[in-house]
């Protein structure tokens, strides 16, 4: 999926979820107190089905340094991505009149950028004389991947996850009083995350 996609997708999404949040808060001016639990109950269910929550993206040059047997590289990719909440997994607990929210666990999605030059070689060379200094496609493929999983690593030193979940605990807290007219209480057990091979 290109950036431009992913930009349209995001604009689509947070559309739609302005129009479900301003028909709701219309409806519930209009409705009677008593049906108005399980109305909320309803459109929750519908929301957690129909959203995606997209809190942070990030695009950034890396630096590329390899070696395969005596062949080295140097070069840089520029990687796009995502730090998102799927709210199908949020948990939803109710006591009295208020909900209560818990955060699930971030996805984190790590891609190489489409646009123009966003991936150079910069320098190859072999330690043996007069070997070949060519990385072939698919080593390339191999050192690409390695670079795209030390970044997600990244992502989480770097703070954009602690980042993207305060920002999704406020998020959430809006998004579920506009739609409930409730006291809404969110939180976060991880609010730094939980990085791979935690």
């Amino acid at each position: 999926m290109t950036d431009v996609m992913k930009k349209t997708l995001l604009i689509v999404v947070v559309a739609v979820v302005g129009l479900a949040v301003a028909g709701l808060v219309a409806w519930h001016n209009l409705s009677p107190e008593v049906s108005r639990v399980r109305i909320d109950k309803a459109k929750i269910a519908e929301l957690k089905g129909m959203v995606r929550l997209c809190a942070v993206d990030f695009y950034e040059d890396v630096p590329v340094r390899a070696s395969v047997g005596s062949r080295h590289m140097f070069g840089r990719v520029s990687l796009t991505g995502s730090v998102s909440f799927d709210i199908e997994k949020i948990k939803l607990t109710e006591r009295d009149d208020t909900i209560f929210v818990t955060l699930p666990p971030e996805i984190v999605e790590v891609y190489e950028a489409t646009s123009p030059q966003s991936y150079e070689v910069i320098d190859t060379w072999n330690d043996r004389f007069l070997r070949s200094s060519n990385v072939t496609t698919a080593e390339e493929n191999k050192i690409k991947a390695k670079v795209k999983a030390n970044f997600r690593k990244a992502v989480y030193a770097k703070g954009y996850v602690r980042r993207a979940r305060k920002e999704a605990v406020t998020n959430l807290a809006n998004l579920f009083s506009a739609l409930t007219r409730r006291p809404v209480v969110v939180t976060d057990p991880t609010p730094g995350g939980t990085p791979p091979g935690h």
